[in-house]
Parts: C-alpha cells; structure tokens; sequence
C-alpha cells in the first residue's frame, strides 16, 4: 500500500478514486455499494458517483474489433513519427477495419483477444467541473495565446500552428501549452536531463491553476483507477518516488508543485479549439493510458480513428480513455 502525504492535494484525489473504483465494483455486481467519504465536499461527490455509473455502463456495452493492438503497436514503431498522409493510407490499405463503428453512448472497445483499448465516457464532466476547468484554462490564457506559432507549418510544429486554432466561441484563448511539475521529455536520458518544473506552471499562477482544476484531476485519477489500476498504482509511486529525488536534490520549487498537482499523471496538455490532425507519437506503448476531457460550450465535435474504424461523438463533459 502507497502512503500519501496528508498534506498532499493528491491525497484528496486518492480517496475520490478509492470512492468511484468501489461504487463502480458495486454497480457491476462484485461489492456491496461503497460509503461515500466525507472528505469529499457535495460537487465531488456528485461527480464522483456520475463517474462510477458512466464507467459502469460502458463496461456493459462492450465492442469488438478485429484487431490485435500489441501486433499492431510493433509495427506502428517501425514508423516514422508527426504526419504523413501517404503512410497513413499505406497502413489503412494493409490493416483495413472490418467495419466502421460510430460511438454515441458509454463503451468500452476490445481487441480480438479482450483487451480494453478505448474507454468512450460521454456526458461524464458536470457542469460544475466545467466550469472550474474554464475558470483554471482563464489562469493560462497568457501562456497559450504564446503558443500559437505563425509561418510555415511543418511536421514538427503542427501542434501549434495557427492554422489548426479556430476562435473561441466562449471567449477562450486557442493555443495548446504543457504543464508539468516534473517534466521528462521523451529520448533523453539521465544523466544529461533531468526532470523540472516546466516555465508555464512556474511563471503564470501555476499554483492558482493547481488548485482550480482538482476536481477534474480528481476524477482523471478515479477513472485510471478502473481503467487501469497498475498505471494509476506505479502513477502514485512515481510521484512520491520524484519527491523524494526532488528533496534530495535539494530542488524545493519542484517538491512544492509535486505536493499541489492533484494529477496522478505528471504531464497535462491544454488544448483550446484545436483541431489534431491525424498524427502518431511513436514513443509509446499499448499499456499505456491516456485520459482526455472536453469542457465549455462549442458546436458539434468528433474524433475519428480511421485505423480502428471508429469515430464518436466528442461534445463537451465528454472523457475518453485510450491505449497509446
């Protein structure tokens, strides 16, 4: 069992997961229904149990796809990274979906062997979240209105290009920034890199923006909890495993923001009316999870993943769950 600090926002964010990961064992039949905790406050609650029945209702609507994702990711490996069309098709032709599959209500999608690949939460985030996401994207407007480059695009900078960012129709500021209190990029190995604090948490009311969005952290951890406990445990040990460093290090501002990131994951990406071309980021692996969240008001969205045959329905309170 992983100890966390008291004094941690995590340990908030700790017990919320504990609540949905055992409502959720309850509404599938396998646990008494779960007390609900009173460290939590009534919106926490709420969202909480919302959670726990959305989860539940897309472990009761499964869909299988023809596809084995650890074969697949081998090969996706052998590629290169960023955009290309040509390859993107040249892959399509040789794994081919069976059919195309439209999501619109909760549901999980399998492999052919049973794997939960796609965890399609719909209508999860209330509108109270929402509204504390909208009020933290606020802290950051400064950062992501820097973000948007100009000039040509490219392969390599497509994900902040100004042709990809549409204006706000709720008056946020379209960019796309990184936040982390304990940034390790990708490729590069210790001990020329290190983890840090990125600029964006440091210098723009990192603090403020913290504490304005642990709801939602809060119900990102929860959901990782069902969704794939050992990523949410090794999440956990990594974070106190950082501090630990970060102490020792002597490194006291990055020890500070670990304590206030109610994140599980160590990494968030603010994304305002952007539209992600059909990409790949091939340092990843299929038992990895990410977790993506929709907020505000806007028009009608959808994500497509031509490779799996499948497009849902993206409007906002929507979370989505998927392997890398």
């Amino acid at each position: 069992m992983i100890h966390i600090p008291p004094d941690w926002v995590l340990a908030t964010t700790h017990i919320a997961s504990e609540y949905v990961s055992r409502q959720f064992l309850a509404l599938i039949g396998r646990w008494p229904n779960a007390i609900p905790p009173l460290e939590l406050d009534f919106v926490m609650l709420m969202a909480c149990s919302k959670l726990a029945g959305t989860l539940a209702d897309a472990y009761w609507n499964p869909v299988t796809i023809n596809l084995d994702v650890a074969r697949y990711a081998d090969v996706l490996h052998m590629v290169e990274k960023g955009i290309n069309p040509a390859l993107e098709d040249s892959l399509l032709a040789r794994y081919p979906p069976e059919a195309q599959i439209h999501l619109d209500r909760a549901t999980v999608v399998c492999d052919k062997f049973g794997m939960i690949i796609f965890w399609y939460l719909p209508g999860t985030i209330d509108l109270p979240v929402q509204n504390d996401m909208v009020a933290a994207t606020a802290k950051m407007s400064v950062p992501l209105a820097r973000s948007v480059m100009r000039g040509a695009a490219t392969n390599d900078n497509w994900r902040t290009h100004s042709s990809n960012f549409y204006p706000s129709q709720s008056k946020g500021t379209p960019g796309c920034i990184n936040l982390s209190p304990a940034w390790f990029l990708q490729g590069h190995p210790v001990p020329k890199f290190h983890p840090q604090v990125l600029a964006t948490l440091k210098e723009f009311n990192g603090q403020s923006f913290s504490q304005a969005m642990y709801r939602l952290a809060a119900l990102i951890a929860a959901a990782l909890r069902v969704m794939h406990p050992k990523l949410y445990w090794s999440s956990l040990a990594t974070k106190l495993a950082l501090w630990l460093w970060a102490a020792d290090k002597k490194l006291d501002e990055m020890g500070d923001h670990l304590r206030e990131w109610a994140l599980v994951f160590t990494a968030l990406t603010i994304m305002c009316n952007r539209h992600s071309l059909l990409h790949r980021d091939p340092l990843s692996c299929p038992q990895w999870f990410d977790v993506m969240t929709t907020f505000s008001n806007y028009g009608v969205a959808s994500m497509k993943m031509p490779n799996l045959g499948i497009e849902i329905a993206y409007p906002a309170g929507c979370m989505v769950g998927r392997s890398e």
